[in-house]
């Protein structure tokens, strides 16, 4: 577990997380949280959700598994960043007992604290922290849970990169030493695969994965992540977002792409919202496969996105959340 006794610098910033979670109020995460951020964490975009990953992608899904009626007590979050996937969990889901994992032990520490200082003191939680690798920080111990949520990076980074400096670990991942089939390898989905694979132990009967992946790359090739590690397996939510960070994202997919991997897919931002303005996100997840067809027409390669975005189109992409559940 992780040591939280040392003093890491960061900054910080407010976020009204009813607006941020697109909810009426909050009753168990305060309603103004106080984000503390180390320089390897990707800033909330608060003023931009639909740039932001937590606000239009795992909030949602989040809103869509509780009308299930599904009991989370214990809740996992693999790469949590900020924590506020964490809190989300938290008010949306009335998780319990959170466990959060990432690589570097100040983004680890400060997420910990945010999730703390940031839910309502009496409130019954327990927080483990652990650093390492995917679901690595577990291996030792005895956790059943009932949700694990993962949203992680997709782009293998080149020889002169470091996943220690700053974001880079957001973003991009690093050779990996497992056998991975190759239709994952090809489309750059391998460590969606490997969370799919550690977590199945680790899940009660009928536990549930939420896979959070950019729909820049096929729907069928996402729905057969689950079903390739023994899960039943299909779109929850299916969404879009801006592209954020972009040219650096955008470019790491631009030179995988040269190297034969993808395709892979982005489109005007105008188009998305266009055509998910009426479609709720569920339903959405539902009409999944003729939605992609339907705006198929104005896909662009990560070449094109990026000729795209220096002339000065905005430029989105799909986001589909795979619900895998462990079979009885």
């Amino acid at each position: 577990m992780l040591s939280t006794n040392k003093v890491i610098p960061h900054n910080q910033m407010q976020i009204d997380t009813a607006k941020f979670f697109r909810l009426n109020n909050t009753s168990r995460i305060r309603h103004k949280a106080v984000i503390s951020l180390s320089d390897r964490s990707y800033s909330p975009k608060a003023d931009d959700p639909r740039s932001d990953w937590v606000a239009s992608v795992t909030a949602p899904a989040f809103l869509a598994l509780a009308q299930t009626g599904i009991e989370v007590r214990d809740f996992c979050t693999i790469g949590t960043g900020a924590g506020l996937d964490a809190l989300a969990a938290v008010e949306i889901l009335k998780a319990r007992n959170i466990i959060i994992t990432d690589l570097h032990e100040d983004v680890v520490s400060l997420a910990r604290h945010n999730i703390v200082h940031n839910t309502h003191q009496g409130d019954d939680l327990t927080v483990y922290a652990g650093v390492g690798d995917l679901l690595y920080p577990l291996e030792e111990e005895q956790f059943v849970l009932d949700l694990i949520y993962e949203n992680l990076p997709n782009i293998p980074i080149y020889n002169d990169g470091s996943l220690k400096d700053g974001q880079t670990s957001s973003t991009f991942i690093a050779d990996r030493s497992e056998e991975i089939p190759d239709f994952i390898h090809r489309y750059l989905v391998t460590l969606h695969y490997l969370a799919l694979k550690q977590a199945y132990p680790l899940l009660r009967d009928g536990g549930h994965v939420l896979s959070s992946i950019g729909g820049r790359i096929p729907l069928e090739v996402i729905e057969r992540l689950g079903e390739e590690c023994g899960y039943l397996s299909e779109i929850l939510t299916f969404t879009w977002k801006k592209q954020s960070e972009s040219e650096e994202v955008i470019g790491g997919y631009a030179k995988w792409e040269q190297e034969g991997f993808g395709p892979f897919r982005f489109y005007p931002a105008q188009i998305l919202e266009d055509t998910f303005e009426s479609i709720e996100d569920v339903a959405a997840g539902a009409q999944a496969r003729a939605i992609e067809h339907a705006i198929s027409r104005h896909e662009m390669t990560a070449w094109e996105a990026l000729e795209a975005m220096k002339s000065g189109v905005q430029v989105g992409h799909t986001v589909a959340v795979l619900d895998s559940v462990k079979r009885y």
